[in-house]
């Protein structure tokens, strides 16, 4: 299939593609931004969780969090994504309220209900993990405690609001359930000093009070019905899904599992840190998306013509340029941003975050499978990732140590992508740039590579160097053809319009 040049855009189309760009793009900010936001705290107070927090107090927390993530996946049923994609299909408002009705029922009958059978089976299960560090109470039972109170906010609300497109509705919620937790943890941990347990204790009171205003908000937009046909075809949709969740856990959390089992907690905590760093690029990509996936159902369903190809590439050119700033800046970010006892942890941020990226271009082949509804070979995709990323886990990191993890991510999510890209293919007809696409992440290898051996011996001047090796990336899009004449029209004219303000805004 030939690829689309800026020569075969017409002046009508153009204006609609920079139409729905800019609204796309609007709507990615402000998710996007939200979730920047809860990261960027999350940053500033690394130095003081870690000035409080021993190593191995981070690695129980870690392993206790990454428990928590496991949960919150059972608990939801996949039902967050079914209410991505059913929405679309209810017929007006009354049937949308059925159904988020339907489904807030449903939620909190199940998770009072599950809470309480592993609240009793667990001391026995647990054990068998081989985490010794972490014991069951009080760790894991504030998680138990914890998961239910948010299940209804995070399946319902937060999906709600993005398939709405009320991007603003979404980041005041998501930034105000952050702050409570943010809050409450710093309470716990710093102004009653009490470690990694007093972390969880903070998120439960902090979801006790989230709770309420999740009420009102379910209040306002569900009715007080049931319907069993609703519930099936979401359970239908969101079911299929679960084992994929929960093989999307084994690639994101199930390393620390794994680390507590044949490290010292002080391991898991260094590896902990090093992977708040490379989760910028999952924070970012995860606000595009909750624009991305709404909108790509909306003109992929609707009668617009829409160029979504060369969408695609902008977001390729987006993550890899994101995936580029993060590995070249890693080790200054972590000697900066933590306590000495965290800065080895420096190393595993460019592989967390190359395997980050390679996710994200996962997503762009996942949006064909939502679409066609074909939730039934996404698990096998994610299934065979997780698998996949345990076993070289299980191989590596008695070797290799967190480095191993590490290199376990990016085998993950090579492998899932290597399988969603397949069944993507043989979905539907796949109409994106892949000529521009390859060189989109040629140019950020080539940038990566000599950038990362970069290394003065002082921070203060490896940071402004290393920005000035990152300006390379775009410099290189325009050299080797991959921003077509129009691409590099439109960049020029908004540096210039850029210029004007910044002029404008000095003059005052």
């Amino acid at each position: 299939m030939a690829e689309p040049t800026g020569a075969d855009v017409t002046g009508a189309q153009a204006g609609g593609v920079r139409h729905e760009l800019l609204g796309l793009l609007g709507r990615s900010g402000t998710y996007a931004l939200s979730d920047i936001l809860k990261q960027a705290i999350n940053f500033l107070l690394l130095p003081l969780y870690t000035a409080y927090l021993t190593t191995a107090d981070y690695g129980a927390l870690s392993i206790a969090l990454a428990a928590a993530a496991v949960l919150e996946v059972i608990y939801g049923l996949g039902l967050r994504s079914a209410v991505g994609r059913l929405y679309f299909d209810q017929r007006d408002e009354a049937r949308v309220r059925a159904l988020v009705g339907t489904l807030a029922i449903s939620l909190a009958v199940f998770g009072v209900g599950l809470s309480v059978l592993l609240l009793a089976i667990g001391p026995a299960l647990w054990p068998l993990l081989g985490q010794d560090g972490v014991a069951f109470s009080p760790y894991i039972v504030l998680v138990l405690l914890t998961v239910p109170l948010n299940n209804l906010g995070l399946s319902l609300v937060l999906p709600l609001y993005y398939a709405r497109g009320q991007a603003l509705r979404y980041a005041a919620y998501s930034l105000f359930s952050f702050g409570v937790v943010t809050g409450a943890t710093v309470l716990f941990v710093v102004g009653l000093g009490q470690g990694a347990v007093g972390a969880l204790w903070g998120r439960w009171i902090a979801a006790l009070v989230v709770l309420f205003p999740t009420l009102a908000i379910l209040a306002r937009n569900a009715g007080p019905v049931f319907e069993r046909a609703l519930l099936r075809e979401a359970l239908a949709f969101g079911l299929p899904l679960v084992p994929h969740l929960i093989s999307a856990w084994a690639l994101n959390f199930s390393d620390r599992i794994l680390l507590g089992h044949f490290l010292p907690l002080g391991d898991v905590g260094l590896y902990a840190a090093g992977y708040q760093f490379g989760l910028l690029i999952s924070v970012i990509i995860t606000g595009i998306n909750n624009a991305w996936t709404p909108w790509y159902f909306r003109v992929s369903t609707g009668q617009r013509s829409v160029p979504v190809g060369r969408f695609v590439t902008y977001y390729v050119m987006l993550i890899v340029a994101l995936g580029v700033g993060a590995a070249l800046l890693a080790r200054e970010a972590v000697a900066i941003m933590t306590a000495p006892a965290y800065h080895a942890a420096w190393t595993i941020v460019p592989l967390v975050a190359l395997g980050y990226v390679i996710n994200g271009l996962v997503a762009r082949f996942m949006d064909v499978l939502l679409l066609h509804k074909r939730t039934g070979v996404v698990p096998l995709t994610t299934i065979a990732a997780g698998a996949a990323n345990i076993g070289f886990n299980l191989i590596a990191i008695p070797r290799l140590g967190i480095i191993g993890a590490a290199y376990g991510t990016i085998f993950g999510y090579a492998v899932r992508l290597g399988l969603t890209w397949f069944f993507a293919a043989q979905t539907a007809l796949l109409p994106f740039e892949w000529g521009r696409v390859a060189r989109v992440l040629m140019a950020g290898l080539l940038v990566a590579a000599p950038g990362l051996l970069l290394d003065t011996g002082s921070v203060w001047l490896n940071v402004p160097l290393k920005l000035a090796v990152l300006l390379l990336y775009p410099l290189l899009l325009a050299l080797t053809g991959t921003l077509d004449a129009v691409e590099r029209r439109a960049v020029r004219a908004g540096w210039q319009r850029a210029r004007a303000r910044l002029a404008r805004g000095m003059g005052r």
